[in-house]
C-alpha cells in the first residue's frame, strides 16, 4: 500500500504543475519543489500533533469524512479564493506558520501560501482514507505517522526536500517563540495592514469594484513585504500568509468604526515598539505601505473609469493620518 506522501506525490503530475505554475507566476521546477516540501512539512505538523497527549484524539476529529477532497486543481482554486486550508496548515503548523511559509517563499522566489492552504486538505483526506481503509485508532493513527514521518526524514533520496523542510520549521519554531512574548497584543500586530486598508478604503468608499481592488492591492502589498522580510522577522512571523480571514475578523472585534480604526493601528506600533524595538521601523513601512496601495488601487470620482483621481483627497487625509500615527 501506497505511503501518504506517495499517494499526495502521485496527485501532482507535469500538468498540474504547470497550471499552478501559470496561476502563480512562478517558476514549474520551483512549484514542484514548493510540493516536494510541503507533503513532509505537513507530515511532521501531524506527527508532532499525534505524539503529543491528547492530540491523536484531535487528529482524529479533524480528518474529513469524506476522504480525498478533490483534485488538487479544485483545491487550489479554494485555497486562492480564501475558502481552502490556510486554517487547517495553522492548526498542523501552529503559530510560526506564517514565518514557515515566509522562508519557502524568499527561497523559492513566489508566494508558498497558497500551494500550502491546497496540500492541508489533500494530506488530511488521504490520512482519512487510510484511517478508514485500515480500520486505525487513534494510537494506530499515531504510530503510522511517525513511522513515515522518520522513514522519509532519513531517506538520502529526500535531502533536497528535507533540506528546505528543516529551514522552514527552525524559521517557524523563532516566530513561534517570538509571537508568544507579546501574549495578547500579537493578535493587534496580525491585525495592524487590515486597519490601515480599512481606514483608507472607508475614507472614500470606491464601490463593489473598487473595494475588490483595493483588498487585492493591499493584499498583494502585504504579500510583498512579507516575501522580502527575513524569514525569522517580525515581518514575516505576522504577515508570512499576506493578508488572511484572521486579521479581518479580529479588525471587526476591536475596530468595528473608522474613529477606532487609527486607534488599532496606533496600539499595533506601540506593541511591537515596546517587544520589537529593532523592527518598529520595518513595521511602520510595512502599514504605511499597505495603506498607500489601498489608496492607488483604484481612481475615485469620474465616470465609467474616465477621468477621476487616483488618490482622493478623503484618501490622502487618511494616509496623512496613518503616517502621524505612525511617526
Amino acid at each position: 500500500m501506497s505511503s501518504i506522501l506517495e499517494s499526495f506525490g502521485s496527485m501532482i503530475g507535469p500538468d498540474t504543475i504547470g497550471s499552478l505554475a501559470k496561476a502563480l507566476g512562478a517558476d514549474g521546477s520551483a512549484v514542484s519543489s514548493a510540493l516536494g516540501a510541503a507533503g513532509p512539512l505537513l507530515m511532521g505538523g501531524l506527527a508532532k500533533m499525534s505524539s503529543s497527549p491528547g492530540g491523536a484524539d484531535s487528529l482524529m476529529k479533524m480528518l474529513p469524512d469524506s476522504g480525498i477532497l478533490g483534485t488538487l486543481g479544485s483545491l487550489f482554486g479554494s485555497a486562492v479564493g480564501g475558502a481552502g486550508g490556510g486554517g487547517m496548515v495553522a492548526s498542523l503548523l501552529g503559530p510560526g506558520t506564517n514565518a514557515i511559509g515566509a522562508a519557502l517563499s524568499k527561497t523559492l522566489g513566489f508566494n508558498v501560501a497558497p500551494l500550502l492552504a491546497m496540500a492541508a486538505p489533500a494530506v488530511m483526506g488521504i490520512v482519512s482514507k487510510m484511517v478508514k481503509s485500515q480500520n486505525l485508532g487513534a494510537s494506530g493513527l499515531a504510530s503510522v505517522l511517525q513511522k513515515e514521518n522518520t522513514d522519509f526524514a532519513t531517506n538520502p533520496a529526500n535531502a533536497p526536500a528535507m533540506a528546505l523542510v528543516s529551514a522552514a520549521t527552525a524559521a517557524g519554531s523563532k516566530a513561534e517563540a517570538l509571537i508568544a512574548s507579546y501574549g495578547s497584543d500579537w493578535a493587534k500586530v496580525s491585525a495592524g495592514p487590515a486597519a490601515a486598508m480599512a481606514l483608507v478604503a472607508s475614507a472614500d468608499l470606491s464601490g463593489p469594484v473598487g473595494s475588490i481592488k483595493e483588498a487585492k492591492a493591499a493584499g498583494e502589498k502585504l504579500s510583498d513585504v512579507a516575501k522580502g522580510a527575513e524569514p525569522s522577522s517580525l515581518i514575516a512571523a505576522a504577515f508570512g500568509s499576506g493578508m488572511t480571514s484572521e486579521m479581518i475578523t479580529h479588525l471587526k472585534a476591536v475596530a468595528p468604526r473608522k474613529e477606532t480604526l487609527l486607534a488599532a493601528i496606533s496600539s499595533a506600533v506601540a506593541a511591537v515598539a515596546a517587544k520589537s524595538p529593532t523592527e518598529a521601523r520595518a513595521y511602520k513601512d510595512a502599514l504605511l505601505a499597505v495603506a498607500q496601495a489601498t489608496a492607488e488601487a483604484s481612481k475615485e470620482g469620474g465616470f465609467l473609469g474616465i477621468g477621476g483621481t487616483l488618490v482622493s483627497k478623503e484618501e490622502q487625509a487618511a494616509l496623512d493620518s496613518i503616517k502621524a500615527a505612525l511617526a
